[in-house]
């Protein structure tokens, strides 16, 4: 074999080998569940759609964004505040499982949509005639 040959053959050899030890550690500390790095952002719960799809729910300060990921593109599905799921200040470090949030967001909707169809409703001023 030409030196050129071994040369290149050892090179891949080495990738290989690096790229599969960088997978493994990578790999490990998903499993672990490591905490990944901090700052304002916090994801409160997930919830997967199919394999490619999934939503979030990320806490950014007091804001809660509701996010929606595909096939390589974030979108902003929605938002509402931290009160308003009721949900304290510092959340615990465990998120909230998906359905349990989604169900206080839901909860909150229907209540308010309640009251304005109550306060739009027609008011009769015929006498109960």
């Amino acid at each position: 074999m030409s030196p050129e040959a071994t040369y290149v053959l050892e090179s891949l050899g080495t990738v290989a080998v690096f790229g599969g030890a960088l997978w493994a550690a990578a790999w490990g500390l998903r499993r672990l569940g490591l905490p990944r790095g901090g700052g304002p952002l916090q994801v409160l719960a997930r919830q997967p759609l199919d394999g490619r799809r999934a939503i979030y729910l990320v806490r950014v300060g007091k804001r809660v964004l509701v996010v929606g990921a595909g096939d390589g593109a974030l979108t902003r599905l929605g938002s509402t505040s931290m009160e308003a799921l009721g949900l304290p200040e510092n959340p615990p470090a465990s998120p909230a499982p998906f359905r349990d949030v989604l169900a206080r967001v839901l909860r909150g909707k229907s209540a308010r949509a309640t009251t304005r169809e109550t306060t739009d409703a027609p008011r009769g001023d015929d006498g109960g005639a």
